[in-house]
């Protein structure tokens, strides 16, 4: 299985060189996430950079690593609150950004720390399974996203590393309960529907609705395959005002943030 080449955006050197999209690319983008629940902009971020993030996310992870038989290899590591980590191409990076800006408003939010999804080798495939569910689940429409993620691959995305994959237009679906959507459930309907392995370059940047069905599949190398992830959230009603567990900061690691990232990070706490 290999993705189809309507879900790849090859973007310009100007575009790379400004930081955005231009309004026929956006819309292109856009188009895609709608419809088929996600897109992948390919090679947007220098070669210098992603090689700058894989050696010190790869010295972090290690940290993490399995060593017994049976453990899980799948999982990955918080990013620490110091640079390189909070590069602002990792924390506010601006192709994925214009993208969901655009389909969830600019008072969009998300919080500190970040995560990666790393697959150390041996790991198997991942069950089938939706990221978050549908805001009203009993609604028989799909209702605009609420939750989307950026994902950063710091190398490239293979067969033979396990490229995740995905179900395009699964986001749409809503004639499932919650309580249907058991792995074994989802693995019987998706077998009579088509999928695609996203398969892509380091430094590409996959940008997603988190209701898609995917999983993680097998990592038959010896080479750690990580990739960033980012959730953003939508601002909703009297949300998130209620939150009272999200992880606090320190001052220090705000100050290395820009205006924007810092408006995007609001609802961490900061501790001095």
């Amino acid at each position: 299985m290999y993705i189809f080449p309507d879900y790849t955006l090859k973007i310009t050197r100007r575009e790379r060189k400004k930081g955005r999209l231009t309004r026929s690319n956006l819309a292109e983008a856009i188009r895609q996430v709608r419809e088929s629940g996600f897109v992948v902009l390919e090679r947007v971020l220098p070669d210098e950079w992603v090689s700058m993030m894989r050696t010190a996310f790869d010295e972090e992870t290690e940290l993490y690593k399995p060593h017994k038989d049976g453990d899980d290899k799948r999982g990955g590591c918080q990013a620490p609150l110091r640079m390189p980590f909070l590069d602002p191409l990792a924390v506010e990076n601006p192709w994925g950004l214009q993208i969901i800006e655009t389909m969830m408003g600019e008072d969009i939010w998300t919080i500190m720390p970040y995560h990666t999804n790393t697959s150390w080798p041996g790991a198997d495939t991942q069950h089938i399974h939706r990221d978050t569910q549908h805001l009203f689940p009993g609604y028989p429409v799909a209702l605009p996203p609420t939750l989307m993620v950026i994902h950063i691959p710091l190398i490239d995305f293979t067969e033979e590393n396990g490229s995740t994959e995905v179900w395009p237009g699964t986001h749409l679906i809503t004639d499932m309960a919650p309580e249907d959507t058991r792995p074994e459930q989802l693995a019987e309907r998706a077998a009579l529907m088509p999928s695609v392995c996203t398969h892509m370059p380091a430094g590409s940047v996959l940008v997603r609705d988190m209701r898609i069905w995917h999983r993680g599949m097998p990592n038959r190398t010896n080479d750690i395959r990580t990739m960033l992830s980012i959730v953003y959230f939508r601002q909703l009603h009297r949300l998130p005002n209620h939150l009272t567990h999200l992880s606090p900061i320190t001052q220090a690691a705000k100050d290395m943030l820009s205006e924007r990232a810092q408006r995007l990070y609001r609802y961490n706490p900061v501790e001095e």
